[in-house]
């Protein structure tokens, strides 16, 4: 295995999503070593496709456990404001308990010395509510559940 240099593999981390991935899970669980396997290869991939606007609708359905939620809810919206820090994102989970928990994920990713050191996006002191946080450029990420409300927010963007 080659080994790489800080360089390298920030290079690495911001143009590949699935090496973002990665390091997201190596913040989020400290004692758990992560056994990369394709479907998070091809969830990456396809998650990537959706960011280039190559894919408009995605259901990711593969069992419990597997990384859905820390690939779609966690390391994708982090990924998306580090290369875009004006990007709108809503992330909707089935339980408000579940959406909070995902959110603070992405926070604590966001917040991590790793992820500031690969982009310059940075979260506002103003906003920074579990349910939603907000960067220093106006974009951010909602965290709501199924039968949540989203009335009462202003017009939301599409993001290509």
């Amino acid at each position: 295995m080659e080994v790489l240099n800080p360089t390298e593999y920030a290079a690495i981390l911001r143009q590949d999503l699935c090496s973002f991935i990665g390091r997201c899970f190596l913040e989020l669980n400290r004692q758990t070593r992560l056994l990369m396997n394709w479907h998070v290869e091809v969830m990456a991939a396809k998650l990537e496709e959706c960011r280039q606007g190559k894919i408009r609708r995605l259901i990711i359905n593969i069992p419990p456990r597997h990384l859905k939620s820390l690939c779609a809810s966690v390391a994708l919206p982090a990924w998306l404001l580090g290369h875009d820090p004006a990007a709108q994102i809503i992330c909707v989970s089935y339980g408000q308990e579940l959406s909070d928990k995902l959110a603070r994920d992405c926070r604590t990713t966001m917040m991590s010395g790793w992820y500031q050191a690969l982009f310059p996006t940075r979260l506002s002191a103003h906003k920074q509510a579990v349910q939603e946080f907000v960067t220093t450029m106006q974009g951010f990420r909602l965290a709501t559940s199924v039968g949540g409300v989203l009335t009462g927010r202003s017009r939301f963007h599409h993001h290509r």
